[in-house]
């Protein structure tokens, strides 16, 4: 059963394809993080597999009618402006739009559902602040949350930890982890590599638009991939904590 199937997408930026022929497939229980440096083409990839980008190739998500992708994948883009001053719990509240009938009012399953997911980014307490008064690392962790609210079977976050502190970048990734082993599946695009090698079931590894490795972290983590992609030497070990990773030095 696959959560998601990509086929030959392909994103042009003119005559420069910008996403390369990118093919892959997600099935559920996975926490999947997409990995490259910048200017890979990960947020773009991201984008044409929901449909929010024009592409050649074939994504199962964008060709869905909105209101059953809805109901399908959650998405986080990288950009997190918050403009309206609206209380947490009603922002993360907005995440269950896609399960109500048009004019709908919340249900009590919707509002145990909120709830859930605040609680989840230890933001239990937070729901009458307003968003726009909160820290950057908080108004991050209440769009998780909104996304977490959402309860769908796919996931798909731009940068989820961006700007959190460290103890929020476990617990994100620990959530994440727990919704796998529900059978629900995440596709993450991430930087930390040391936080990719530890939390992720799998890696997918991107490198000027194409898909140059997709495996367990310890086999595309090599010495070959990190020198060729990233420029870097880094020290990869196992552990009773999990597969660590800790980048030492530049190697171009």
């Amino acid at each position: 059963m696959s959560a998601l199937t990509v086929t030959d997408l392909t994103v042009h930026r003119g005559e420069c394809p910008v996403v390369d022929r990118v093919s892959l497939s997600l099935t559920p229980g996975e926490v999947v993080g997409l990995i490259g440096p910048n200017g890979a083409g990960k947020t773009t990839l991201l984008r044409a597999i929901l449909g929010l980008q024009s592409h050649i190739g074939q994504s199962d998500l964008a060709q869905m009618p909105r209101r059953e992708r809805a109901k399908t994948v959650a998405w986080m883009p990288q950009t997190r402006e918050i403009a309206w001053p609206v209380a947490v719990e009603t922002l993360v509240l907005l995440g269950r739009v896609p399960h109500l009938a048009g004019g709908a009012r919340p249900k009590p399953e919707d509002h145990a559902a909120t709830a859930q997911a605040l609680d989840n980014m230890g933001l239990t307490g937070f729901e009458t602040r307003p968003a726009t008064e909160l820290s950057g690392g908080e108004q991050a962790r209440v769009l998780i949350a909104r996304v977490l609210a959402q309860d769908t079977p796919l996931i798909l976050a731009d940068e989820p930890i961006a700007g959190l502190d460290p103890a929020h970048q476990i617990t994100t990734m620990q959530v994440f982890a727990r919704l796998a082993a529900q059978g629900k599946t995440v596709l993450a695009a991430l930087h930390d590599l040391g936080l990719a090698a530890r939390h992720c079931t799998r890696l997918l590894l991107l490198d000027k638009g194409r898909l140059v490795a997709d495996g367990a972290p310890k086999d595309v983590l090599t010495p070959e991939h990190l020198h060729s992609v990233f420029g870097i030497a880094a020290h990869l070990v196992e552990t009773d904590h999990g597969l660590i990773f800790q980048p030492l030095e530049l190697t171009r």
